[in-house]
């Protein structure tokens, strides 16, 4: 059985202490590369000759819903599969990006080789508009729509119904405002209709979302504060595109989205590297163990820029146990790529 899994929650879907097989594909490389497919050949056949000295290992089955995956037309270009042989489950990651065919053996999951080529950034994507929402998949700032059940309260006036104070109101967008029409309509009671319908929203996301997933607010910036200050559960992400989304089509959402997101994704990070300086910076791999032990580590800063192919083996093993878990008491796990000689080290925590 296969099942998609986001980088965040693998760690508490893995049995601790069991080793973890971690495998990165380039899917688009495997359609149109004889090279490609042989690599994969040949990382296959070192998979099974550890299977030859695990009998839990189920080989031919693994490599049955390997094949059926990679057989499958996929919407993305990459995947990284985790695999243990205590269990039936086939854990798939799905990536932008993926630069070569790369196995992994190891007590833990092999997350450096992910985070090295791109930091597998996943959001939702809340665009807020006047009587409507739409909802979007943010995964390396590829931005998708997701399509929403039949239940999703898509529509302010069906879902208040006969409860809505506002009169009979219609909304109309033009220039990047909602405009309002109609009669037996106040300002104070259009914003108890719309603060009521925002809850309605909170409530379907609730019941349908991954609730540790960060959720970007998109929509104008008195409808990005009403939301903000009745969300419940959610995780709202401190990057929001103050944005009214009414006039736009998802292409053009998705394009303004990639834009912004990008652009502070480098700014709150920046950020969050000169905030360093008021916090007890940990950078012995022993101290952010004890940290987690403890449940004290708040962030944790992975600089890739400066991972080379000459890092110990042992301090890539001790990095990855440490990131997956991190990830596991939910601590913040931040990625950044650079490799000046001012930037973080390798790796470094601080605590609460």
């Amino acid at each position: 059985m296969t099942k998609i899994i986001t980088l965040r929650n693998l760690p508490k879907t893995l049995t601790p202490d069991k080793d973890v097989i971690t495998l990165s594909i380039n899917l688009n490389k495997l359609k149109y590369q004889q090279d490609e497919r042989l690599h994969l050949k040949s990382a296959l056949t070192e998979i099974k000759k550890y299977a030859d000295n695990n009998s839990e290992l189920d080989y031919p089955e693994l490599e049955n819903q390997i094949s059926n995956l990679i057989d499958q037309d996929l919407p993305y270009q990459g995947v990284t599969l985790f695999v243990q042989s205590n269990s039936p489950e086939l854990l798939a990651l799905p990536r932008t990006t993926v630069d070569d065919i790369h196995l992994t053996i190891s007590k833990s999951p092999d997350l450096l080789s992910v985070l090295r080529e791109q930091p597998n950034k996943v959001y939702y994507l809340l665009a807020l508009e006047g009587s409507t929402f739409r909802l979007f998949n943010v995964i390396d700032q590829t931005v998708s729509p997701i399509k929403l059940s039949k239940e999703a309260p898509t529509d302010l006036v069906e879902t208040l119904g006969s409860e809505k104070r506002g009169g009979e109101i219609n909304f109309s967008g033009q220039g990047g405002s909602t405009t309002y029409h109609g009669h037996n309509e106040t300002s104070k009671e259009k914003q108890i209709d719309l603060e009521r319908y925002y809850r309605e929203i909170n409530k379907y996301l609730n019941q349908t979302i991954d609730l540790k997933t960060p959720v970007i607010l998109m929509g104008l910036p008195k409808n990005i504060a009403l939301f903000k200050k009745i969300a419940d559960k959610l995780t709202i992400s401190d990057i929001k595109i103050s944005k009214a989304p009414t006039d736009l089509t998802d292409p053009q959402v998705e394009k303004v989205a990639q834009t912004e997101i990008s652009n502070q994704e480098i700014e709150l990070a920046n950020q969050n590297i000169s905030e360093l300086s008021n916090k007890r910076v940990l950078t012995d791999t022993a101290e952010i163990n004890e940290a987690i032990d403890t449940n004290q580590l708040n962030r944790l800063i992975v600089n890739v820029g400066n991972l080379t192919d000459e890092v110990d083996p042992h301090l890539y093993n001790d990095i990855n146990r440490i990131i997956t878990r991190a990830l596991k008491i939910d601590s913040q796990v931040m990625v950044l790529k650079q490799e000046e000689p001012q930037s973080p080290s390798l790796i470094e925590g601080t605590t609460y």
